[in-house]
């Protein structure tokens, strides 16, 4: 595995031997690559609620890692569109992406696939806080919405 790093300085800086010592420190894409896992043992484990989350949780990390690694200044982006959340926030997520692919040329039609991370983020919320119990089928949808997003952002 690569260097794990945080806000863009490695984990064997000085600032963060200091700042982080005795702790496990992973990178955004070790950890989506850790929820995807996950998510997809939750299907023989018939714990499909969970495995939506982790799924959804896995595809908003490697976006967040994507939208880092194209040093995306998310700042002015919440400001040109006049909003209050903050970076990285669920609910800015799709628009974020959106338009870092568009600035980097990625093709229209695989900028329209990511609308799949409506998908993943509203079954995120059913599974987590609507009584309603996630099925086998959406948990599997959800694993392909995934590749979907791993694909775009590759």
């Amino acid at each position: 595995m690569g260097t794990a790093t945080i806000m863009s300085v490695p984990i064997g800086s000085e600032r963060n031997k200091a700042k982080y010592k005795g702790f496990c420190v992973m990178s955004y894409s070790e950890k989506a690559a850790e929820n995807k896992k996950v998510a997809e043992k939750c299907v023989a484990l018939q714990a499909y609620n969970a495995g939506v989350t982790r799924a959804y949780y896995s595809a908003f990390q490697h976006v967040k890692a994507y939208l880092i690694s194209k040093r995306f200044n998310y700042n002015l982006f919440l400001q040109n569109k006049k909003s209050a959340d903050r970076e990285f926030s669920h609910g800015t997520m799709q628009a974020a992406i959106t338009s870092c692919l568009m600035a980097h040329g990625k093709n229209p039609a695989d900028i329209c696939k990511m609308r799949v991370l409506s998908n993943l983020y509203h079954k995120r919320k059913k599974a987590d806080y609507e009584p309603d119990n996630i099925i086998e089928a959406e948990l599997v949808t959800s694993l392909k919405d995934l590749d979907t997003v791993l694909t775009v952002v590759a």
